[in-house]
């Protein structure tokens, strides 16, 4: 396996389990919007991708509507969901091995920028992180866009860089980007290892371990 200088992180889904709290930042965004309820199977669609395109494609409302009910769901987001998420094991041992071998380590994100700080300092993960990009409040960023700015930022090259992420969304960031890729199953995109390739790809942070040569 290549020897990375520089990791990026996906967050939910990737660092975190952050599902509690996306959930519960759609129910109160469909309370307050009067949209129908969704079962917990759709839920799981507004995991990763910014929430206006997601409301758009979920519900089929217009992008003002849409625009709105991002609004709420950062609402709560904001109050209760940066309290709710939860340690994937090994994470805090994997990022404390990252930062002590001496590698830069960031996090790109389509969740909104401050939203995102807030959970991983919650989390006490913040700290870890050389830098964390993620969206404003107008989701005018791409994952790619939120990738470049990370390594912009950082000050390093995309040729020892790598993003660590467990949706379709990540890997297409990281191909525009110009980086290389690794997937994992333990979040909410993919769902076994044949849906990642031909990147290769983690069933647990320990086995994520590994590919990193650590």
């Amino acid at each position: 396996m290549k020897h990375y200088h520089t990791i990026l992180f996906d967050l939910d889904g990737t660092l975190l389990d952050t599902s509690k709290g996306v959930f519960g930042s759609v129910r109160y965004a469909q309370q307050k919007m009067g949209f129908p309820p969704l079962p917990e199977a759709r839920l799981q669609e507004f995991v990763g991708p910014p929430p206006v395109k997601s409301y758009q494609k979920i519900f089929g409302v217009d992008e003002a509507s849409a625009q709105k009910a991002a609004a709420f769901h950062r609402e709560y987001g904001k109050i209760k969901g940066i309290l709710e998420a939860e340690h994937y094991p090994g994470m805090k041992k994997l990022l404390e091995t990252l930062k002590n071998s001496g590698k830069k380590i960031g996090v790109a994100t389509l969740k909104r920028e401050d939203i995102a700080k807030q959970v991983l300092k919650n989390f006490e993960l913040f700290h870890y992180f050389d830098t964390v990009v993620g969206i404003d409040q107008g989701e005018s960023l791409t994952k790619a866009d939120t990738i470049r700015i990370a390594l912009q930022r950082m000050e390093e090259s995309s040729k020892q860089a790598v993003l660590i992420g467990d949706s379709l969304y990540d890997a297409v960031g990281a191909r525009e980007a110009g980086i290389d890729f690794i997937g994992v199953t333990y979040g909410f995109g993919f769902h076994s290892k044949e849906e990642i390739i031909p990147y290769p790809g983690a069933e647990s942070v320990f086995e994520l371990q590994q590919l990193l040569s650590l």
